[in-house]
């Protein structure tokens, strides 16, 4: 029981350390999304346009098991930020 909780509490203490990264990362995609959207492009097209490095990057910022904690944590703190404005 007690390595179960501490490996839960490592995982937590782990997606802390990472959630500054990221919110970062986070915030430049919206930023980048709404930079599209202004020039009426689609999510899609964003992301077609994007080159095998920043796909890369993407599908494991967002994909990998080890940072979904910190990126709930960093999507419920940019929504707290931003007002909850979902575009």
């Amino acid at each position: 029981m007690y390595i179960f909780l501490a490996v839960i509490g490592l995982y937590v203490l782990i997606s802390l350390l990472i959630l500054p990264m990221q919110y970062r990362f986070l915030i430049a995609l919206k930023a980048e999304e709404e930079k599209n959207r202004l020039k009426g492009k689609k999510q899609g097209e964003m992301y077609d346009a994007m080159n095998v490095g920043e796909l890369s990057l993407h599908g494991n910022m967002q994909g990998n098991p080890l940072f979904f904690l910190a990126n709930l944590f960093a999507s419920i703190l940019y929504r707290v930020r931003h007002g909850g404005d979902r575009k």
